[in-house]
């Protein structure tokens, strides 16, 4: 099926985009603000089949590297806690250094993602959470957070994001061979960018109320 990804950017020097790509029932899409303290990103969404998800960011191994893990009574500690060991498995096949699993952020990244799936509106509360980066996954819900992150953590084998790596240390809008917002190529990189980003030290998993978005923040 088709999965429309489309770019909401956070530096007005940037514009919007949108961008069509074949997914199944995990789509990707929705990349945001892939830059630590410089202004500018990739942000978007995408909707996917009945049990669709949009993408946007990282890797990581295991359980390292997570931080104080949240509260027993948390009903979705299991889903957040895997959503920051996938991330880090991820990035350990890099062998990049695992995230940080951001907690005190976690509450506001779940009002983002009501809000967002709320609105229809990817990325619309991007910032509020005082986060550099986010990635979006929207229909997936707490259940298909690892799949989500998968088909993002995937966008590294597309021909256009080749040279994203050597983006991994410092964002920037022009590295060669990564195609940010799909813009020049029709290949996104953005989410696959903030998931491995080295410039980001932790990282917050948040999910709507609604049960179908979930929103994973970068700091």
């Amino acid at each position: 099926m088709r999965a429309t990804i489309c770019f909401a950017l956070v530096a007005s020097a940037f514009g919007l985009g949108c961008s069509s790509s074949d997914g199944g029932g995990n789509a990707t899409g929705g990349a945001a603000g892939t830059g630590s303290t410089a202004a500018g990103g990739v942000g978007g969404s995408s909707a996917g089949g009945s049990s669709g998800g949009g993408t946007g960011g990282a890797p990581s191994g295991g359980s390292s590297g997570t931080g104080a893990g949240g509260s027993s009574a948390d009903p979705l500690e299991a889903a957040r806690q895997a959503c920051v060991d996938k991330i880090n498995q991820l990035r350990a096949t890099k062998g990049l250094s695992p995230y940080q699993r951001w907690t005190e952020k976690e509450a506001c990244a779940d009002q983002q993602s009501t809000s967002d799936e709320q609105s229809g509106n990817a990325h619309g509360k991007f910032g509020q959470c005082s986060e550099g980066g986010q990635n979006e996954c929207l229909g997936s819900g707490s259940a298909g957070i690892e799949g989500c992150l998968e088909s993002m953590w995937g966008e590294k084998d597309q021909a256009g994001c080749s040279g994203c790596d050597a983006c991994a240390g410092a964002y920037t809008p022009n590295c060669a061979n990564c195609d940010f917002y799909g813009d020049q190529t029709g290949d996104v990189c953005g989410h696959y960018v903030n998931m491995s980003a080295k410039y980001f030290t932790k990282v917050a998993c948040g999910f709507s109320s609604l049960g179908g978005w979930a929103t994973i923040d970068f700091q």
